[in-house]
Parts: C-alpha cells; sequence; structure tokens
C-alpha cells in the first residue's frame, strides 16, 4: 500500500517534470536570436528554468502526499499510521526542496552571472579575447559569489538570535511554538532557507510587478483580442506618405547645390528614420494579413475568447482570495512579528474552497494547483514580455520572440528563476491552511464528549495533523525571522494594488498591435539587423 501511495503521488510529477523540460527547452530556442542562436546559453537557461519549476512543481506533490495520509474521518490510513513512516515519506520531499534551493542558488549566484557578463563583455568590445572576456567576467561574479557568502553567514547566525514575540503572547502562539520547536531545524538548513528567502525577496517583489500586470492584462488581451489589421495597415500607410511628403518638401527646398543648415539636416534624418521604421511595419501588417493563422482568425477566435473568460474569472477568483487572506490577517492583527503565523479562517477562502472540495476526486485537486502555479508562471512570462526590463526610466531590455540577445535571455531566466521561488510564498499567502494542511481534518471530542470531525489548521497538536514540508519550512523560518513574513505580507497588498491599477489601465487604452511594431529607438538599437530574415509576427 505504501508504493501504491508513493507511486500514486510520484507520477503526476514525474509527468509534469517531462513537460516542464520540453518547456524549457521550446521555450529558450522560441525566444533567442534566430541566427545568433549561442548553444550554451540554450543549455545554461534550460538547465535554470528546469530546476526552478521543478522546485515549484514540488508543491502539489507534497500537498497531495499529506493530504492522501487521512481519511475523511480524520484517522491516518494503515500505510501511515506509524509517525516514523509519515516523516520518512517527508524526507525525501524535504531533501528535494534542498537540493533544487541548493541547485537554484548555484545557477543563480555563479553560472548565470558569469555567462551573462561574459557575454556583456563580447558585445561592449568585440575585439576582446576570450581569456579577457572570462577575466572580466570572473570579476564580476566574484561579487556575486560575496554577497551569497554574506547570506549564508547571516543564515547561520541570525535565526539564532531572532527575538521572538513575547508581548500580547496568545494561546495560538503557544501552538505555533510548539509546533515549530517540534520539527527544529539545523544551522545548514537555516543557512539555505535564508538565501532562498531572501531570493524569494527579490522574486516576489518581481511577482508583484509582472505577474500583477499579466495575470489580468493576459485574459483581458485575449477577450477584446488585437486591432483591426486592415485599419492597422491603413493608418500606417497614411503615416507613411505624410512623413514621406516632409521629406520631399525638404529635399526640394534644398537643391543639390544649395546647402542645406544643420537643423534641417537633423530633421531629415529624423524623418527617414521614421520612415524606415514605418517601412519595417508595413512589411510586418502585410506578412501578418497574407499569413494563414490570420485567415483562420474567425475559427480560433471564439476560442480566445472564451479562454480569455475562463482566465478572467481565475485571476478575479485569485484576486478576492489573496484580498480575505490579507484582510483576515488583518483582523486577527497581533503584531507584525506574528503575522505569518494568524492563519485561522475567520472568512472564506473561494480557493481554498475549490481545493478541499476537489481533494475528494484524485487527481482534480492536483491539476487545479498545478494549473494555478502554471497560470502564475505564464502570465508573469506575458508581464515580462509586455513591460521588459527597466532601470528608472531608461528600458535595459527587451523581450521578443525570435529576436531576444544572450544577455537579456539569460537575465529573462534569472527574473523568472526568482519569481519562481517566490511562488510557494505566494501560494501559501493566497491559501495558508491548504498550503500546510491540504484537505486534511481531525477528530475532537467536543463539549458535551461527542466526537466532531474539524479541518487541520496550524493551531493544533502536530499528532493530530501533518504537514507539508513546504509549510514546516515556511514556518519555522517565518517564527525565528519574523521580518521576512511582515515584508513578504506589505508586497502581497502592492500585487493586489499593481492587479487593480492594471485592469483598469488595460480596460481603457488602445487593444494590442498585431504586430511587435518597430520604433527609431528599436532600429538604432539594432532591432532591425539582418539576422533576421523576415518581420516576427505577434
Amino acid at each position: 500500500m505504501l508504493v501504491l501511495a508513493s507511486l500514486g503521488s510520484w507520477l503526476p510529477f514525474a509527468i509534469v517534470g517531462l513537460f516542464i523540460i520540453c518547456f524549457a527547452i521550446l521555450f529558450i530556442l522560441r525566444y533567442q536570436q534566430k541566427r545568433r542562436r549561442d548553444y550554451l546559453v540554450t543549455f545554461v537557461c534550460s538547465i535554470s528554468l528546469i530546476i526552478a519549476l521543478l522546485a515549484a512543481s514540488l508543491l502539489p506533490t507534497d500537498v497531495i502526499f499529506v493530504s492522501f495520509m487521512k481519511y475523511p474521518n480524520g484517522t491516518f490510513k494503515e500505510w501511515v499510521s506509524n509517525p516514523t513512516t509519515r516523516d520518512h515519506i517527508q524526507k525525501y520531499i524535504e531533501v528535494g526542496y534542498y537540493v533544487l534551493y541548493g541547485l537554484v542558488i548555484f545557477m543563480a549566484f555563479l553560472v548565470n552571472p558569469f555567462l551573462f557578463f561574459y557575454y556583456e563583455e563580447k558585445q561592449e568590445t568585440e575585439s576582446n579575447t576570450i581569456p579577457k572576456r572570462i577575466q572580466s567576467a570572473i570579476k564580476w561574479t566574484i561579487g556575486f559569489l560575496l554577497f551569497l557568502f554574506v547570506l549564508i553567514i547571516l543564515g547561520i547566525f541570525v535565526p539564532q538570535l531572532a527575538t521572538l514575540p513575547s508581548d500580547n503572547s496568545t494561546s495560538e502562539w503557544d501552538h505555533v511554538k510548539y509546533l515549530i520547536d517540534h520539527f527544529d531545524s539545523s544551522r545548514i538548513e537555516d543557512s539555505i532557507s535564508f538565501s532562498i528567502f531572501t531570493i524569494s525577496i527579490i522574486g516576489f517583489f518581481l511577482l508583484t510587478i509582472y505577474t500583477g500586470y499579466g495575470s489580468i492584462a493576459c485574459p483581458l488581451s485575449l477577450i477584446r483580442g488585437k486591432r483591426s489589421a486592415r485599419l492597422q495597415q491603413a493608418s500606417i500607410e497614411d503615416q507613411r506618405s505624410e512623413i514621406q511628403r516632409q521629406i520631399r518638401l525638404l529635399k526640394n527646398r534644398y537643391p543639390r547645390h544649395i546647402p542645406m543648415p544643420i537643423r534641417e539636416k537633423h530633421r531629415l534624418a529624423e524623418l527617414e528614420q521614421e520612415d524606415a521604421a514605418l517601412c519595417r511595419n508595413e512589411e510586418s501588417i502585410i506578412n501578418v494579413r497574407e499569413s494563414l493563422f490570420f485567415k483562420c482568425r474567425y475559427i480560433y477566435r471564439p476560442v480566445q475568447i472564451i479562454l480569455g473568460i475562463f482566465l478572467f474569472i481565475l485571476a478575479i477568483v485569485i484576486f478576492i482570495s489573496l484580498l480575505l487572506s490579507n484582510v483576515n490577517k488583518c483582523i486577527n492583527f497581533v503584531n507584525f512579528k506574528q503575522i505569518f503565523a494568524q492563519g485561522n479562517q475567520t472568512l472564506p477562502n473561494p480557493i481554498n474552497i475549490i481545493l478541499t472540495w476537489t481533494g475528494q476526486f484524485y487527481p482534480i485537486s492536483y491539476i487545479f494547483l498545478t494549473g494555478l502555479l502554471i497560470y502564475i508562471i505564464f502570465t508573469s512570462l506575458y508581464g515580462l514580455q509586455q513591460l521588459g526590463i527597466w532601470y528608472f526610466w531608461v528600458r535595459m531590455y527587451r523581450f521578443s520572440r525570435g529576436r531576444t540577445k544572450p544577455q537579456a535571455i539569460l537575465m529573462l531566466c534569472s527574473l523568472l528563476m526568482f519569481i519562481v521561488v517566490a511562488i510557494n510564498i505566494f501560494v501559501y499567502l493566497l491559501i495558508p491552511q491548504y498550503a500546510i494542511y491540504g484537505d486534511q481534518h481531525y477528530s475532537a471530542i467536543g463539549n458535551n464528549g461527542t466526537i466532531i470531525i474539524e479541518k487541520c489548521t496550524q493551531f493544533v497538536k502536530t499528532d493530530d495533523c501533518q504537514m507539508t514540508v513546504m509549510g514546516r519550512i515556511i514556518l519555522r523560518f517565518f517564527y525565528k525571522v519574523w521580518f521576512f513574513g511582515a515584508i513578504y505580507f506589505c508586497l502581497s497588498w502592492i500585487f493586489l494594488v499593481i492587479f487593480l491599477a492594471s485592469f483598469i489601465l488595460k480596460l481603457f487604452t488602445h487593444r494590442e498591435s498585431n504586430i511587435q511594431e518597430y520604433t527609431v529607438d528599436r532600429l538604432l538599437e539594432g532591432d532591425g539587423d539582418e539576422d533576421d530574415d523576415e518581420p516576427l509576427i505577434q
């Protein structure tokens, strides 16, 4: 029975793992430059994405395992009636988390930075030899390693020195303290956790921006569709006609024997650059209108609308669930040192209700939770592609399918790694009870002596319910270093604000273009090089 239960829990993870490998490789190949593709970058970025996505996909398996351990009446099943057996099973999951998170740290602080700065040196000075590029990349990478070393040292000592809440202590806090003390951790685990949760703060900040925008903008884009290609082509042609008219006027005003003033030369150059950009846009829109995909738009457009409505409903449910979860923490607020432990449900949580109900019909709950993670990841990618990377008001990189340079694809993978690592924290804030105990119940004796069945929460004895490994890691770390939990809680409110602002912005702005439009700046940056055989269609 133990073997069958383990197979039933690990088989979906293996299937998801195969999809992750295929997705990571195809995603990198799709976004890289076509003619200047570097297979070392392809390999490293694919490995980075696979590791991060596998770490996120462990959560549904973790939850399913603890849900499988109990009957609906709150008693443990025969194959896990022994606490030692339960701890032994979860030890494998815990090792999986720490191994994958260790690899994330290795890729994020060593491999990816080294390759990024190697290609930066290559782009800045093509004459640099390979040894010089490697030497320069190593210098920059040492800075990341020093930062990692500081995190490891802080991770060893900070959790041990953390002051635990003593004021306004409640009986619930005493239960959490008992629970955490029961699962005490070593300094090595604290050090890894400190490094990972520091990365997660960066990832959660990115998640609030890119996922907050993408989670609502993506469904609305599917529902609203794109602009009319015919009207867009007519608009581009009108703009070109006007610009070409201005160019002719300037040239006619200053024939060859009459010198043109410097100011007019600059103006002429600007007009010619705008005309070149519009020319590329005109080629692209013509390409779109002649494509088979565009001609079949009346077939796939209804599917787009239905999918958009479904994703829009899911986005609203996520927003409501996170809002109610945060409001619930505010209702039961004691102080920021205990904010992470306030998971008792005063208000209902829609996603938690759905997952608890679908838990009766395996593997629907696993599919729903995995689908939720996939939705968060894909909308994060949508946000990254639409917004790009900015340094204050300067756009550093934009991500276009088939045109992304090696440094940009490395940056994209690193940011996506940070976001994926933060997803487990986001899920905990979204559905705290389900992320810790799944759909477990326990039996208790009521006031009149009858046996009642209650849902498992973090305020019951550990012997009555089995925590997920991720829930244990999160609660244990937040208990020791409380300000991390406070930071995540504040960032979750920013996520809600960005979600609302993006909804209003997307609702009242123009529909998306049928093409990735060229501008003068993009042409000057080299996005229009001859390495692209044909215009890129969105």
